[in-house]
């Protein structure tokens, strides 16, 4: 090995800025290889990636794994989303289940009739002036005379 002593700064600096010529050259003339082989690993990632025809994982045999070791973990996780669904759906049911047992027994139908005349939704659309055919004949409202008013105002009735 040649020792920096016995050698020149010059030529010194000159190998170097030779070499790093040199390396800024390779590095350049190596990138369009770079971006077709990033490019070509892409195509060939996606051409040959195994078909997906739901939501589940897709397993794809690597190594000492077999097909059927593969199939019992998909149907494995297919079974539990499965379950999961399920299990959602009933819990929803229930809760609007408890919900409507509970608003529906909470509703007084006693304090209906006091606030707006009917007891019932039977009662309330049993005159309904927008039906096609009406249940009833529609009832006259009684109306007061204006001597029955004057009485009842006077106190004399």
């Amino acid at each position: 090995m040649v020792s920096t002593g016995d050698r020149k700064s010059t030529e010194v600096i000159s190998d170097f800025l030779g070499a790093s010529w040199r390396a800024t050259v390779r590095l350049f003339k190596s990138i369009p290889s770079r971006i077709f082989g990033r490019i070509r690993k892409a195509w060939r990632d996606f051409r040959d990636r195994p078909p997906r025809k739901d939501i589940s994982r897709v397993y794809t045999v690597v190594g000492y794994t077999t097909k059927k070791y593969v199939d019992e973990r998909y149907n494995a996780e297919r079974r539990m989303m499965i379950m999961r669904r399920g299990l959602l759906a009933l819990i929803f049911f229930l809760l609007l289940f408890i919900v409507l047992d509970r608003s529906l027994s909470a509703f007084n139908y006693g304090e209906l009739k006091q606030m707006f005349g009917f007891s019932s939704w039977t009662d309330l659309l049993k005159n309904d002036p927008f039906s096609e055919k009406s249940t009833t004949e529609p009832t006259a409202l009684p109306v007061a005379t204006t001597a029955q008013t004057a009485a009842e105002n006077s106190g004399n009735a």
